[in-house]
């Protein structure tokens, strides 16, 4: 877990560079905004509809998760963008270990022995419940991994069904960043009058959404390691 936890960290450390480096020159980027947000709003109800069906497809594909967020916030900004990533990655979550406990099983637990700490927590997992489930979710891990490996441990979809919430902890702040690209991006490009206000309390709000997902994940390692 220290690993993962680290890697996170980085990612998040580098977030907040490249937000910076969007402030200092992101008016050089600022022109293909509009253009951007045309061919959004030029599909109306079928963008979201559009995210959701790639996310469908390429999610049990084990595309990194990052990714989805950061396109979510993006496009659909934190609100829009945070409900259609959790929604459909929930779903997706779902459909991902009903197939893995149902058709994959044995094929998930070969591929599963090379890794000793998602292995250890599934069997754990099998006989603690949906508290345990939900602990796991709450760490920084692929979310379509651990549905596989769930399904291929046994593990019931009504563990699923509430344990899988636990992703929104770490999800959110991948949209918070993608979201805030796209607005630190605006700003430089329109020389923001308050700029210097708004980009800080903007940082520093993506900085404590990053710092209480970390916090998050260490307090449920903390719990899964003490179970």
């Amino acid at each position: 877990m220290t690993r993962i936890s680290r890697s996170r960290e980085l990612a998040y450390a580098l977030g907040l560079i490249a937000l910076a480096l969007l402030a200092w020159q992101g008016h050089r980027l600022a022109h293909w905004l509009p253009a951007f947000e045309r061919a959004i709003e030029s599909l109306g109800p079928w963008g979201p509809a559009a995210y959701c069906v790639t996310l469908l497809l390429l999610g049990p594909l084990l595309v990194p998760d990052t990714l989805f967020g950061l396109a979510a916030g993006a496009a659909f900004g934190l609100v829009v963008g945070t409900a259609c990533y959790f929604a459909t990655a929930y779903a997706m979550c779902l459909g991902v270990q009903w197939l893995a406990g149902r058709w994959l099983g044995s094929r998930v637990r070969a591929l599963l022995e090379p890794r000793t700490t998602l292995r250890t927590l599934m069997a754990k997992a099998t006989a603690r419940g949906m508290r345990f489930t939900f602990l796991v979710r709450l760490l920084p891990i692929n979310p379509a991994l651990v549905s596989y490996a769930l399904g291929a441990q046994g593990i019931p979809l009504r563990d699923a069904a509430v344990g899988n919430l636990g992703m929104f902890a770490h999800m959110l702040p991948s949209v918070y960043f993608g979201a805030a690209a796209v607005h630190v991006t605006q700003m430089a490009g329109a020389r923001h009058p308050h700029w210097g206000i708004d980009g800080l309390l903007l940082l520093l709000g993506l900085g404590a959404c990053a710092g209480l997902s970390i916090w998050i994940s260490r307090r449920a390692w903390a719990a899964i390691t003490r179970t």
